[in-house]
C-alpha cells in the first residue's frame, strides 16, 4: 500500500513540476529577450502547454523525470533543511516538533514508549517512521506528506534552474541587467520554496504525532 501511495503522490506532483518547468522556460525566454509576445500570443503559447498530446508537454515530462533524478534524496533534503547531519524533521520529532505543537498530547505519546521517549536523533526518526506506517492513511498525514514531497522537488528544480539559466544567458548574450534580475528571482524563489518545504515537512511529522496521541 505504501509503494502505491508513493507512486500516486509522484504522479500527481509531477504535473505541477512540469508546469513549474514550463513556466521557467517562458521566464527565461522573456529575460533573455528570446521572445516578446502580447497577451494573445501568451494565451496561444499556454494553450499548447495544456495540450496533453502536444510535443512541448511530452518533452517537459521526459526532462522532469531526468531532472528529478539528478539529485539524491539526501541532497534534496540538504537544500530544504540546510543541514549535513540529521536533516529530516523526524530526527527531532519527540524532542522539538512534538512538544512545540499544541495539538499534540505528549503525555499520551510517552505512553507509547515504556522505556521513555527516544532522544537520539536517529532513533527518533526510526520510531517516528514506525508511527507513520500506522497512520499513513490518515488524510491530513497523506496530504502533508504530498505537499512536502512537492515543495522539496520544486526546491531542487529551482537549484537546477540557476546554473542552467546562467549558462543560457551567457550563450544567448542576454543584457547584464536582465540576467541579474532573473538570477535574483531564482534565488528568492529558492529561499521561499525551501522554507515552505521545511514547514510542510514539520507539519507532516507533527500530523503523525497528532494521530498517535489521539488514537
Amino acid at each position: 500500500m505504501e509503494k502505491v501511495k508513493q507512486r500516486y503522490i509522484k504522479s500527481e506532483n509531477r504535473k505541477w513540476l512540469i508546469g513549474y518547468f514550463l513556466l521557467h522556460i517562458v521566464i527565461f525566454a522573456l529575460f533573455s529577450s528570446l521572445i516578446n509576445f502580447s497577451l494573445i500570443d501568451a494565451d496561444q503559447l499556454f494553450s499548447k502547454f495544456k495540450d496533453p498530446q502536444g510535443f512541448i508537454p511530452l518533452t517537459a515530462a521526459i526532462l522532469i523525470i531526468v531532472l528529478e533524478g539528478i539529485f539524491k534524496n539526501s541532497v534534496k533534503e540538504f537544500f530544504v533543511f540546510w543541514r549535513f547531519k540529521n536533516r529530516l524533521p523526524g530526527h527531532r520529532a519527540f524532542s522539538h516538533i512534538g512538544p512545540s505543537d499544541p495539538r499534540i498530547d505528549m503525555e499520551r505519546v510517552k505512553h507509547l514508549f515504556p522505556h521513555g521517549l527516544p532522544t537520539d536523533p536517529k532513533r527518533q526518526n526510526t520510531e517516528w517512521f514506525r508511527l507513520y506506517r500506522q497512520y499513513q492513511d490518515d488524510l491530513q498525514v497523506f496530504y502533508s506528506h504530498k505537499a512536502f514531497l512537492l515543495t522539496r522537488d520544486l526546491t531542487s528544480l529551482t537549484v537546477v534552474f540557476i546554473p542552467l539559466s546562467i549558462l543560457g544567458h551567457f550563450l544567448f548574450g542576454s543584457k547584464p541587467q536582465m540576467f541579474v534580475y532573473h538570477l535574483l528571482i531564482l534565488v528568492i524563489l529558492f529561499i521561499i520554496i525551501s522554507l515552505s518545504a521545511k514547514h510542510y515537512s514539520e507539519r507532516f511529522v507533527a500530523n503523525v504525532l497528532v494521530e498517535a496521541s489521539i488514537k
